[in-house]
């Protein structure tokens, strides 16, 4: 049923997202592939534009943090470590776009389902746009973990 799931994480340094445990709960219940995405948030830099110059707008591979790097591969090395099929991926773009990102990577990949971290539960804009584009999967929103205190 659920053999294609992309797992959309926040690998931002100061994010509380744990969403590890129920993602290699959920990946070994059903047998399928898992594929990570971390949408890095991107930026258009302001600068001076003269002819030969070029925009200032910073590459990717500039833009996107090195710790947000990290947090994804050991992410994917956690989950293969669970003898699970991952693939982790990350895509910068701005804020505003990181649901159209999301939809068109879970099309792209032919996922069964998308699963957003809990940081998306409540109120969260990214988890409205994608629930309003109709994706052609299921979507499944995790709750934030219960406190023991």
């Amino acid at each position: 049923m659920y053999n294609r799931i992309l797992v959309a994480i926040d690998a931002s340094p100061d994010s509380p997202d744990d969403s590890l445990n129920r993602t290699t709960q959920f990946a070994t219940m059903t047998g399928g592939t898992v594929y990570l995405l971390h949408v890095a948030r991107g930026h258009i830099i302001p600068a001076d534009i003269s002819a030969g110059s070029g925009l200032g707008v910073r590459s990717a591979e500039d833009d996107v943090d090195v710790r947000e790097r990290q947090v994804v591969q050991h992410a994917v090395d956690q989950l293969a470590a669970a003898g699970i099929d991952v693939h982790g991926e990350m895509i910068e773009a701005t804020e505003r776009d990181a649901a159209e990102v999301i939809v068109q990577r879970a099309k792209e990949l032919e996922v069964d389902i998308i699963v957003l971290g809990y940081q998306h539960h409540r109120g969260s804009a990214v988890a409205e746009h994608v629930i309003r584009q109709q994706p052609h999967c299921s979507i499944l929103l995790a709750r934030p973990p219960l406190s023991n205190g």
